[in-house]
């Protein structure tokens, strides 16, 4: 009897997420010679019958991916329907199942292990030497090699954020000729760019990070000198917060292609990071806060009136009160 291709995701890096459901849907297109139709179901919302129902055969035999997400949510009402699955494989089909990692809904990870799945760890990465060997496998996957000063370069530019290092690790094997990627090319293309610092700190507000929110604003002024502290800063986090807005008015439907068009967001693991930070918010909430950003934006340029300029201390504590208000998980209450 033929087995369910199978594999087990563990772990809530979405960048190793993101690239480990890129390769099982390129292992099920060479599995049955068709790109697949990828079904995703998160184990927060379905019943039983819901997952019945996406791992039965299709009426043309397409191939199938079936995603199973927040596999810590098994029951065992859940989880018998994946063993009938396992157990009487339907034709055409490969499922992945993704747990964010902890104890929680152990006994059914040691379950899916048993039955022969593919394990992948998705594990946070930790700074030093596993972001640096990640970074260099990234720059290979485009077919390009970069020396380590470059991955260095590139990680003092932009930070420990992975999504952001990932797209430009695209932008840099696609826009530069030289082989292996080096230290001055790095430095060429982010060297200066004041507003890559501001959007680590808009990602720290929007995603209610206070403290991290905090530590960047204050790396960036480290960073870009304190000249930096201005209209630059509150343009980077005006540009997520109008982000997040549009994606609230879009239908929950809607394709990340389609988000992309609408927003002029330029990749899709953007749209996904803007998707998530958007759940965190109440739309009367993100309104206040854009208001109130609306007044900072103001006092970095000048004021409204005659003797309202402010110095670069006053506006840095400004930036900083509105920072830390916005970020604190109380400001959705």
């Amino acid at each position: 009897m033929a087995s369910l291709p199978l594999t087990l995701l563990v772990g809530s890096e979405q960048v190793l997420v993101d690239r480990a459901l890129d390769d099982a849907r390129a292992s099920a297109r060479e599995r049955f010679g068709d790109s697949p139709t990828v079904v995703t179901l998160s184990l927060d919302d379905a019943t039983p019958e819901s997952l019945a129902e996406a791992l039965s055969p299709t009426l043309f035999g397409e191939a199938t991916l079936v995603v199973i997400a927040d596999a810590d949510g098994f029951e065992d009402a859940t989880f018998s329907v994946v063993e009938r699955a396992l157990a009487d494989p339907p034709d055409g089909f490969a499922v992945v199942v993704h747990h964010p990692g902890g104890v929680k809904g152990k006994r059914y990870l040691t379950a899916i292990r048993a039955a022969g799945a593919a394990e992948v760890s998705c594990a946070a990465l930790k700074k030093g030497r596993a972001t640096q060997d990640f970074l260099l496998e990234e720059v290979r996957r485009h077919g390009r090699r970069a020396t380590p000063d470059a991955l260095r370069a590139l990680y003092d530019a932009i930070g420990h954020d992975l999504p952001l290092l990932v797209g430009a690790i695209k932008q840099l094997c696609a826009d530069l000729e030289g082989d292996p990627l080096d230290e001055d090319g790095v430095r060429a293309y982010f060297g200066g760019i004041a507003d890559m610092q501001g959007y680590r700190v808009s990602d720290s507000i929007w995603e209610r990070r206070p403290v991290d929110a905090l530590r960047d604003l204050r790396w960036a002024v480290e960073s870009t000198g304190r000249a930096g502290v201005g209209p630059a800063l509150t343009a980077a986090i005006a540009s997520g917060l109008r982000n997040m807005a549009r994606i609230q008015g879009m239908p929950p439907s809607a394709s990340e292609a389609d988000v992309m068009r609408e927003t002029g967001i330029r990749f899709d693991w953007q749209v996904r990071n803007v998707r998530a930070r958007a759940k965190k918010w109440r739309p009367d909430r993100l309104a206040r806060a854009a208001v109130t950003l609306s007044g900072v934006d103001v006092a970095m340029k000048g004021g409204l009136r005659p003797g309202d300029s402010l110095d670069v201390d006053q506006k840095l504590h400004v930036l900083e009160e509105f920072v830390v208000r916005t970020a604190s998980p109380s400001a959705n209450a």
